[in-house]
């Protein structure tokens, strides 16, 4: 759409029409007067004709004016048919006021004013009948004019209002809708609030079972060995197991009270390798020395890890018996870390206690491994043994804590290049 400038005259005639047409109009009646001969007193004749410029402010007084002195011009022989204009638009603008005393008193007793003075410089019916008849006509039309102005406005009023309300009552139904909302939300938290409180009352109520119940159990191994020690008599090898059992005890009893306790836990790494040299010494053999997996994983992802070596190590002595041996190997590509653990049962016989499916702790390290993007697969080989094998994310850009309940995007199932880390430990 193209817009077209307007001229600057017309710009500020656009503000001021009202008083543009009523200096036209005045400029025309004067014509008329002077081209019709109607003039007859020129003093009264501007008295008719000057105020007509201001009968939209003054409607009152232009109209007192200009009848008064249309109706003296009358008296001296004035025209009617012109002479008579000008009263009939201040009549007219007159009757179009708000005030009722102007419309329904003053602008009638004007009309009788000029009625009469044309009665009786014309007779009854062309002096009195006429002028009664032109100034009626002129009054009520303004009449009619004013009160469909005022319906206009009143209905522009309502629709207003109207508007108005619309807008309040769609207001009220925002703050309403925001109120339930925010009580909705609010039911929400006291509903999360309540179920964090009553797990953490089951958690605590769980680690205060599971601290009794294995402090008690851990405690009687230990005096009992303790005992064993003091009245049997054995040989070395039988000196170093009970050393063992006891050592293996008390680590225990240290790591249920530390996992239970309000304070930080332990560095896994540190625990790793305690559980590590517990177990070798029960008579589990290692293939070499366990990868550094801190220098290779985040700490997260380490932390798990960990506990995975340290859950098939503590696996492969429970069911394959001493003499077990525990290969742990690594490899990596660009993205991945692919870990593999197996185990050799010692001795010819094989294990010393069939496995069946897999326990508790796999389980959970198989959730805790794939929340944080990677994957674990575990079962026997041939002839005898057991293989576990488990890739980590290499980056912690988009780990967060397993127990937030979000899974992540695993790693890629394609390995490009892998990196053997496995020649250090074989």
């Amino acid at each position: 759409m193209v817009f077209t400038p307007r001229p600057p005259v017309v710009g500020r005639l656009r503000g001021h029409w009202q008083l543009a047409v009523d200096v036209a109009l005045g400029a025309a009646t004067a014509a008329l007067f002077v081209l019709s001969g109607t003039t007859v007193a020129t003093p009264l004749a501007v008295a008719q004709l000057l105020p007509l410029v201001g009968r939209r402010r003054f409607p009152a007084v232009v109209l007192i004016v200009v009848g008064c002195a249309t109706a003296a011009h009358t008296a001296l022989g004035m025209a009617r048919a012109v002479g008579f204009f000008p009263a009939t638009i201040a009549l007219y603008t007159a009757a179009t006021h708000g005030s009722r005393a102007v419309r329904w008193v003053l602008c009638p007793t004007v009309g009788l004013v000029m009625a009469a003075a044309s009665a009786v410089r014309h007779g009854p019916v062309e002096g009195l009948l006429m002028a009664v008849v032109t100034v009626t006509v002129a009054w009520l039309a303004g009449v009619e004019r004013g009160e469909h102005l005022r319906q206009r406005t009143e209905a522009a009023s309502h629709r207003s209002e109207a508007a108005r309300q619309r807008s309040e009552a769609a207001r009220q139904r925002a703050e309403a809708e925001r109120q339930r909302a925010q009580a909705a939300r609010l039911r929400l938290e006291r509903r999360i609030a309540e179920q964090e409180i009553a797990a953490a009352e089951d958690r605590e109520r769980l680690a205060r079972r599971v601290h009794d119940t294995l402090a008690h159990s851990v405690t009687v191994m230990l005096l009992q060995t303790e005992a064993l020690r003091a009245t049997t008599s054995l040989d070395p090898a039988g000196e170093r197991r009970l050393d063992v059992v006891l050592h293996a005890g008390r680590e225990a009893l240290a790591e249920v009270r530390a996992a239970l306790a309000d304070g930080a836990e332990r560095d896994p790494a540190a625990l790793l390798a305690a559980r590590l040299e517990t177990l070798r010494g029960a008579g589990l053999r290692l293939a070499g020395r366990p990868p550094d997996l801190g220098e290779l994983l985040p700490a997260p992802i380490r932390a798990v890890a960990d506990r995975l070596v340290g859950e098939a190590a503590t696996n492969a002595l429970r069911h394959d018996g001493p003499g077990t041996l525990l290969t742990i190997t690594t490899a990596s590509d660009d993205s991945r870390l692919f870990l593999r653990i197996t185990t050799e049962p010692g001795g010819s016989g094989g294990g010393r206690s069939p496995r069946g499916t897999a326990g508790f702790g796999l389980r959970s390290l198989s959730q805790d491994i794939t929340a944080y993007g990677g994957e674990l697969t575990y079962g026997p080989v041939a002839p005898s043994g057991w293989r576990i094998e488990a890739t980590f994310p290499l980056s912690d850009t988009s780990v967060t804590d397993p127990s937030a309940g979000r899974r992540h995007t695993p790693g890629r199932q394609t390995s490009p290049s892998r990196v053997d880390h496995g020649a250090a430990v074989r």
